[in-house]
């Protein structure tokens, strides 16, 4: 028996298992083969399917349509209030009541408070007047500026403003009024008063000091009627400034 039936060789087992496993190997390997194969197909046929799409869209016309709206647009009223504007603008010499001239004042408009008339004023070679801001305690002044340099002929034809006034022939006349110079120097000249075109005063800045309004008096008697009061400007500085303000003839009776 042990003859017919020899004990089986361990390598008996070892090769069914070998072959075994080659065969479930060769199934697996086949099925295996076999999805990729079918994965690989089936992504190929994706692939081209999403290409030929993308290739007949992209020769298709596009098209855009736009939707109007069709809702009516609503109109509100506004209502707007009004508004109002407070001016705190200083107001100029012609926009200023003028004040009553005092009656024993010969001048009129001595302050220039009323802007320039009746006063005339005629300016040189780089220079110009103004009503200006502030005056001798009050709003305004005659303003002179030397804005550049001066003419030799600015001496014998000097800056002027000038007023004609209606006075008695014999009796004395005192005039008074108030200068103001900017500074104190050696060429910033000085402001000259012509009584009916002749010569009879003068002033300037280091006589009486810089930098405020000073008083100066003139005494005189008038021959004719009427009469030209003149302050004439003859100055050398530049820049300088001048003012003339509080102009005033009054009578001193016989």
């Amino acid at each position: 028996v042990s003859a017919l039936f020899p004990t089986a060789s361990p390598f008996y087992r070892n090769d069914a298992l070998i072959e075994q496993d080659n065969h479930r190997n060769n199934a697996y390997n086949d099925v295996h083969s076999r999805a990729y194969n079918d994965t690989l197909v089936e992504q190929d046929n994706y692939n081209n399917d999403v290409y030929n799409g993308a290739h007949d869209n992209a020769h298709k016309p596009t098209t855009t349509s736009t939707t109007m709206p069709t809702t009516e647009p609503t109109l509100t009223p506004t209502t707007t209030e009004p508004t109002t504007t407070t001016s705190t603008t200083k107001p100029t010499a012609t926009e200023k009541t003028c004040p009553p001239v005092p009656y024993d004042n010969l001048v009129n408009n001595g302050g220039f408070e009323c802007g320039l008339p009746p006063w005339m004023a005629a300016d040189v070679a780089n220079s110009r007047h103004s009503i200006a801001s502030p005056g001798s305690a009050s709003d305004f002044a005659y303003q002179y500026e030397q804005v550049d340099e001066a003419f030799t002929d600015n001496y014998f034809s000097p800056a002027s403003v000038n007023q004609d006034l209606i006075v008695m022939v014999g009796p004395p006349y005192t005039l008074s009024f108030q200068t103001f110079f900017d500074k104190c120097t050696q060429a910033e000249g000085f402001v000259g008063v012509m009584l009916n075109h002749q010569p009879v005063y003068t002033v300037d800045a280091c006589e009486l000091g810089p930098g405020a309004f000073k008083q100066n008096t003139v005494a005189f008697v008038p021959s004719v009627s009427p009469f030209n009061l003149r302050f004439e400007f003859v100055i050398g500085e530049y820049y300088a400034l001048v003012k003339i303000d509080n102009v005033v003839v009054v009578s001193d009776g016989w």
